[in-house]
């Protein structure tokens, strides 16, 4: 999971921008008087200016005691100024270490945890600029807001911008599939904020008439989930998500599923729980669990998508989510065309779920005999597979498919082409085709709003040992290009900020033009137009390894071509015989 420990590893970093005095500065706001700083801080290119920071405003009631396991409570206004000075707690979590990087847990952590943070170019005047609001990834079980500091890209791109906490794991997703424990109480702070954000963000200079939602991977998905929900009418104006597509089979769970793991961290901790009305007593001693940090870590599993969001008919209604499954008429899901939109994913996504989910498989493609090699390679595929079959008989016929389609028949001895093709298999599965659905659906007969859709594959240059077949960006990757602070990642050097600073204002572009305009190609110019994706041409925008960007079509035609027609006919063939 070494792609998303760089990314954390950042928070302990970004201190370099921060200059050793900073002025205090109070807004008013319909919450009441918000005291924040102002703060000078140094860009990767050596260059200095100020914005305002604002850290730590809660949004939401602390969600604890009968609270714990329901929507939020908007947080009540101030009586006296709030000091938004300090990060708020993460919300409770269990962190998982490996030996890729050593990345310290968090020391703590709280329920108390639904804050924001806000980082607005606007330092003195009534100047406006647009707001981009992240939500964090993190497979719905980890995260934070101050991971993902936003001083660069506010300061270089002229926006406003905000980052969330939000619940995750069971304290976000728990569901016993029916109205005791609903679930998606996550989706719900992130609507909070949104709503928070929507309602305040003028009086830290931001533009609520041009309001961006973006995030990654469990983020993206949010992101798209947020689109489909009806009660965010007027609540902003454009999506982006980064590798996160909501049609992913890890997206969502099912009630049923849902139900049996919230039965079994009941049992974890003792609870009884009687055949009838089992889920209320699930819920309520659940409820009465007050050490929340132990909660978190029994929680956790071995599993990273147990806690996700679930079709609970209430935010995430069936039809709903039908019309990014199945290209429908404009009539059934006009809301989601609402927003323009960005959808893209990394060309080596599938190196997050390789590493993290199998290892062992990896280091035997790296070292076994090449025969051994492909057995494990099969048995990865199948794993992987295995949720999409009706069948074992269809199963093994799938995998056969997918061998032969993903297999160097030309020099099957290649060891960093094969594993390179069982990162492209995991990329696809797991995140491009997925994507790429989202995309065809949001353009699918939409004369109201635009899509867009990238590839992003330029590597950060700094990658563990072993992993020089990579030759590419992971899961997670585009993160500091989009952040605008590359040069906080380990072995920064002046030389490595000022390789990488220009891409990243390249990416910065494109973003904060989108946040502008909805349009990526401008105000500000841009080498390369993006042209936005319809059915008939399918354009997209590939950044590549070489710093630069190009315009292509038809991403990845033939892999695209092999999930969207192929295996679906052996999975008919499959399910009719």
């Amino acid at each position: 999971m070494y792609e998303l420990k760089i990314i954390w590893f950042l928070i302990a970093l970004v201190e370099n921008f921060y200059s050793t005095e900073a002025v205090e500065r109070t807004v008013t706001t319909k919450v009441g008087p918000i005291n924040g700083k102002i703060v000078t801080i140094q860009l990767p290119d050596g260059n200095s200016t100020q914005i305002a920071e604002f850290l730590g405003i809660p949004y939401g009631v602390p969600p604890v005691g009968d609270l714990r396991f329901e929507k939020p409570v908007p947080a009540a206004k101030f009586n006296t100024t709030y000091d938004a000075l300090n990060y708020g707690l993460p919300c409770p979590q269990h962190y998982k270490i490996d030996n890729i990087f050593t990345i310290a847990s968090p020391v703590l952590t709280s329920e108390d945890c639904l804050k924001l943070d806000i980082y607005s170019p606007q330092t003195s005047g009534s100047k406006t600029y647009p707001v981009m609001l992240f939500i964090y990834g993190g497979s719905f079980t980890k995260g934070q807001s101050s991971t993902y500091n936003g001083q660069n890209l506010a300061a270089y791109g002229k926006v406003v911008m905000v980052t969330i906490n939000y619940r995750v794991g069971p304290f976000g997703f728990l569901s016993t599939g029916d109205d005791q424990a609903p679930g998606n109480y996550g989706l719900w702070d992130q609507h909070l904020a949104i709503q928070w954000v929507r309602s305040n963000i003028d009086s830290f200079g931001g533009d609520a008439s041009r309001i961006t939602i973006f995030g990654q991977s469990a983020g993206g998905v949010s992101v798209v989930f947020q689109t489909l929900y009806s009660g965010n009418k007027g609540m902003f104006q454009r999506a982006m998500s980064e590798s996160g597509p909501a049609n992913a089979e890890w997206a969502t769970i099912n009630k049923e599923e849902a139900y049996l793991n919230a039965n079994f961290l009941a049992l974890k901790f003792n609870c009884t729980i009687p055949q009838k009305q089992g889920s209320s007593e699930i819920v309520r001693c659940l409820k009465s669990v007050k050490d929340f940090s132990l909660m978190a870590k029994y929680a956790s599993g071995n599993n990273d998508f147990k806690w996700t969001p679930v079709v609970d008919n209430d935010f995430i209604k069936n039809q709903e989510l039908q019309t990014i499954h199945h290209q429908q008429p404009p009539s059934s899901k006009a809301f989601f065309q609402n927003f323009d939109m960005i959808i893209g994913t990394n060309g080596y996504d599938g190196h997050y779920v390789m590493s993290a989910h199998y290892p062992a498989v990896l280091s035997q493609m790296k070292t076994a005999p090449i025969v051994m090699a492909r057995k494990v390679m099969r048995g990865a595929m199948m794993n992987l597979l295995k949720p999409l079959s009706p069948n074992n008989k269809t199963l093994s016929a799938m995998v056969d498919a997918v061998m032969f389609e993903y297999t160097n028949v030309e020099n099957p001895h290649d060891r960093n082409f094969n594993l390179k093709q069982i990162s492209d298999f995991a990329t696809d599965n797991v995140f491009f085709i997925a994507a790429a659905k989202d995309v065809a659906s949001h353009a699918y007969m939409n004369n109201k709003t635009k899509t867009y859709q990238y590839e992003f594959n330029h590597a950060y240059p700094v990658l563990p040992p072993g992993n020089e077949w990579l030759q590419g960006a992971t899961h997670g990757g585009e993160l500091p290009f989009v952040l605008g602070f590359p040069s906080s990642l380990p072995g920064y050097s002046p030389e490595l900020a000022k390789m990488t600073w220009p891409f990243s204002k390249i990416v910065m572009d494109y973003y904060t033009n989108f946040a502008k305009t909805g349009n990526p190609n401008k105000p500000r110019n841009v080498k390369t137009e993006w042209k936005a994706y319809n059915s008939m041409d399918e354009d997209y925008l590939y950044f590549p390894m070489t710093g630069t960007t190009e315009a292509g079509r038809y991403l990845n035609a033939r892999r695209k071509d092999f999930w969207f027609n192929y295996l679906p006919q052996i999975v008919r063939r499959g399910t009719e015989s």
